[in-house]
């Protein structure tokens, strides 16, 4: 059997979207595993839908066995009201992945973690992560690590569109703490490209995925808003206040809009890279064009998402990110 299928999982949804247009693009058979329902499909039928069990190994293996790469893009960020989606959750269902992907003979897997996990040494969302990628190091496969800051572009940055809702909505915005803290934003394309660069290749690697422009968390939020058009009062608040607050408007939209861990990530410096930049696409200019078009409408990610089980496709790596 020819080994030439190229697996994306979770290809609706945002990151493996962009990995899988870039496969198109450059003329592979692509298929997606996913159990996601009722998503659009942007690829007009191209991409191939197949399921995702992850208590069925044997049906995993068969989705698996004709592909030559596969594109991990699969997490949790978080647990449900009835405390499913945890991070335990995904580290098990990923240990199956795995082991189902040296069963069918992949030959190398690309997966996405996020910047600096072994910094966050506390934090379930982080030490899952660390867990994946030992499981993935230990494992028969090739593999490229992909360790990306916080995406931006692609028409489902959730996390600006949202930024930029806010900022519409109320004069004031306030930044956790002083905002003082680095922010390397790195455009999905940039991303995909990378993605399947590293998929063609066959040397074990981690990497970190960054843009070419770091600001500071208060600079990035003023750069949003001045591309809209819009003066704002930008003030330091407590993050535990920020976070009440946070918890308030997600009451009202019906979402989580951030969580403790992605809070402390962020000011903890985790959303920027001390390595060469990969991306090519500065934020700085895109934020530019695209400001005006940014927080029309809030997007509820949450809401748009049907799942056929408990388990969870999110993405972003980082959600803050």
């Amino acid at each position: 059997m020819a080994k030439d299928a190229h697996v994306v999982t979770g290809a609706f949804g945002y990151s493996g979207r962009w990995i899988a247009k870039e496969l198109l693009n450059c003329g592979h058979r692509v298929r997606t595993l996913t159990n996601a329902i009722g998503r659009d499909d942007p690829f007009n039928g191209q991409v191939e839908v197949r399921p995702i069990d992850f208590t069925n190994h044997d049906s995993m293996v068969s989705s698996l066995s004709d592909a030559d790469v596969l594109y991990n893009t699969y997490w949790v960020r978080y647990k449900d009201r009835e405390g499913r989606y945890a991070h335990d959750s995904a580290v098990s269902n990923t240990r199956k992945l795995i082991s189902a992907a040296e069963d069918a003979g992949i030959r190398r897997i690309v997966h996405f973690s996020v910047a600096h996990p072994d910094k966050a040494p506390d934090w379930t969302y982080f030490t899952g992560k660390m867990e994946v990628e030992r499981m993935i190091t230990e494992s028969k496969l090739s593999h490229a690590i992909l360790r990306p800051t916080v995406f931006f572009g692609g028409k489902r940055d959730v996390l600006i569109n949202n930024m930029a809702w806010l900022i519409r909505r109320f004069p004031i915005f306030g930044v956790f703490g002083l905002g003082s803290y680095p922010i390397q934003p790195v455009h999905i394309s940039d991303v995909a490209r990378i993605a399947v660069e590293q998929g063609s290749l066959s040397e074990n690697i981690i990497l970190d995925v960054a843009g070419p422009e770091i600001f500071s968390y208060y600079e990035y939020v003023k750069l949003i808003s001045r591309s809209m058009g819009l003066r704002r009062v930008i003030i330091p608040v407590p993050p535990m206040v920020a976070w009440v607050v946070g918890k308030v408007v997600g009451i009202i939209v019906s979402d989580r809009v951030i969580t403790r861990a992605e809070i402390r990530g962020l000011m903890n410096g985790l959303m920027a890279s001390d390595d060469q930049p990969l991306g090519e696409i500065k934020f700085s200019e895109w934020i530019e064009e695209n400001g005006a078009k940014l927080g029309i409408r809030y997007q509820n990610d949450m809401k748009e998402r049907k799942y056929q089980t408990a388990s969870l496709f999110y993405n972003s790596p980082n959600s803050t990110k």
